[in-house]
């Protein structure tokens, strides 16, 4: 897997931050809607995490939707404490079709994630990047992509 520039959430600025945010609301919205499930809660990326979280319930269980800051990525995972950054991600497949039906954001799967970052191409990385690698060293392609980095 190649990681775009921006894969960390350093170097560059979230390009139309409050429009992304405002049509990653819409589109959770929509999702949610489709699969039966009610958006309960919102966290705006900040400078940490590098992410905007919207929470999703379902009758007998609930979903964290991850939205990249910087690139057009979503993941999911399982709803965390706010003082936990051990992200749980998990695959909702009705979830991620709907996504996808409703926008142009790429879903990841947890097979995607979960890849060593050993494995991973970071030749597109800046250098600004890798020094934060270098730093907090993230084990997998999710712990780098979606991170509480300050």
């Amino acid at each position: 897997m190649k990681l775009p520039p921006a894969a960390t959430g350093f170097g560059l600025q979230p390009l139309n931050a409050p429009t992304d945010l405002r049509d990653f609301l819409t589109v959770c919205h929509r999702a949610a809607q489709r699969t039966g499930g009610a958006m309960t809660s919102t966290h705006p990326a900040g400078v940490t995490p590098n992410f905007h979280t919207v929470a999703i319930d379902y009758p007998g269980h609930s979903v964290a939707v991850l939205r990249h800051a910087t690139l057009p990525l979503v993941a999911f995972t399982r709803p965390q404490l706010t003082s936990d950054t051990a992200l749980a991600f998990v695959d909702e497949p009705p979830l991620a079709a709907a996504i996808h039906e409703t926008s142009e954001l790429e879903v990841l799967a947890v097979d995607q994630l979960h890849l060593p970052l050993a494995r991973a191409d970071l030749t597109a990385l800046t250098s600004a990047e890798l020094s934060q690698i270098a730093y907090w060293k993230p084990e997998t392609v999710g712990d780098l992509l979606f991170n509480f980095w300050d």
